[in-house]
């Protein structure tokens, strides 16, 4: 009997790439495993980073999936979360849309990481007279994989502009933190709340504006 279910454990954990495509349910013996069961041609692995994502002391991974712009199709990136299990092994836990990045320059995905049980994602976007960086963190929250804080640099680089902003906003409390400087002038600092819509991990886009489309006073 032991003899039998260890065979059957090890047919879950490395016949992965046939299961993880029909089977939402499956485990994979590493997180290499996962990514060669999605990959197809012209698939790349972009950035990935480790942590402790649920407070089980175990390292889960997340990791962006790229696309390489084709004739018939645009460029895209895909968020991955995995867990790890005590027992070994990793299961898909939540993924974000596979989302269009657009070209010429505008905008790139600039960091992943983990930190204080919180995902990170970093995403650069410039015009000719603009950068705007937005850092969304992401978190496991009664239940559900949300959008918990946003933090979006902006900066127009024009003589006459407006300060640079940095705007950092917690959408579980509403606080909203906004700081503006200009030159070698002092920063102003203005604190406010809001009441933030709810932002789900599987919508997320990677714009710099996710989170911000749906705020009320």
């Amino acid at each position: 009997m032991l003899k039998i279910l260890l065979t059957t454990l090890a047919l879950t954990l490395f016949s992965a790439p046939t299961i993880g495509r029909q089977n939402p349910n499956a485990i994979f013996a590493s997180a290499d495993a996962f990514v060669k069961s999605i990959s197809k041609s012209g698939q790349t692995l972009g950035m990935e980073a480790r942590g402790d994502l649920n407070g089980d002391n175990l390292a889960d991974w997340v990791g962006v999936i790229h696309s390489e712009r084709t004739e018939d199709s645009a460029a895209t990136d895909q968020l991955y979360v995995l867990l790890q299990i005590a027992a070994g092994g990793y299961r898909l836990a939540a993924q974000s849309q596979k989302a269009e990045i657009p070209g010429m320059g505008c905008c790139w995905l600039e960091a992943l990481s983990i930190s204080n049980g919180g995902i990170y994602v970093q995403d650069n976007a410039k015009t000719g007279v603009t950068i705007e960086a937005a850092n969304h963190q992401f978190k496991l929250y009664k239940g559900q994989w949300r959008l918990v804080g946003l933090k979006v640099y902006y900066s127009d680089l024009r003589p006459e502009s407006q300060p640079d902003t940095d705007t950092d906003m917690n959408f579980l409390t509403g606080s909203v933190i906004e700081t503006k400087t200009k030159e070698n002038k002092k920063p102003v600092i203005k604190r406010s709340r809001k009441r933030f819509a709810t932002y789900l991990l599987k919508d997320f886009d990677f714009s710099t504006g996710f989170g911000l489309e749906q705020t009320e006073p």
